[in-house]
């Protein structure tokens, strides 16, 4: 059985501005980090992250293949700057935990939330979102995995 304080949210829809890429899972430890540097560099030409700091929205697509968007979360009549893309995550049910370790461990943190899911009998879908990032990668993360069927 797996002990975390993790709990079951509602969110609305939510909609992430920034870089995406889409790779096998072996290759996102080299391609998130070069994802983040690009955003980095023109933050200035997206809303101020402050209220949820930086979100890294991730898509399980199937195949061992996933899409990461690294941004913001921003209203849905926000201008998309050239090379962004936009994601649009669904309302639903989600699975969360706060995150208060090294970056390096966020991973094992979704692995945990996960367990977690299971252990309550619930399904775990594909999408995952991150939210918290400061500039810097640091602060604590809230963690989310979602949670499909009916809200």
């Amino acid at each position: 059985m797996t002990t975390i304080s993790a709990e079951l949210t509602d969110l609305p829809e939510l909609r992430v501005v920034g870089v995406q890429l889409e790779a096998p899972f072996d290759e996102l430890r080299h391609r998130v980090p070069m994802a983040w540097k690009a955003l980095l560099s023109r933050a200035t030409e997206l809303p101020d992250p402050a209220a949820t700091g930086y979100v890294e929205a991730s898509e399980h697509l199937g195949g061992g293949r996933y899409r990461e968007t690294v941004g913001v979360l921003t209203g849905a009549d926000t201008a998309v700057p050239a090379g962004m893309r936009a994601v649009v995550l669904p309302a639903g049910r989600w699975a969360r935990v706060v995150h208060d370790g090294p970056l390096v461990q966020v991973a094992e943190g979704f692995g945990r939330l996960h367990d977690w899911c299971a252990d309550q009998g619930l399904p775990s879908g594909d999408l995952k979102l991150d939210t918290g990032y400061d500039a810097d990668g640091g602060g604590p993360h809230v963690l989310h995995v979602d949670v499909p069927g009916p809200v």
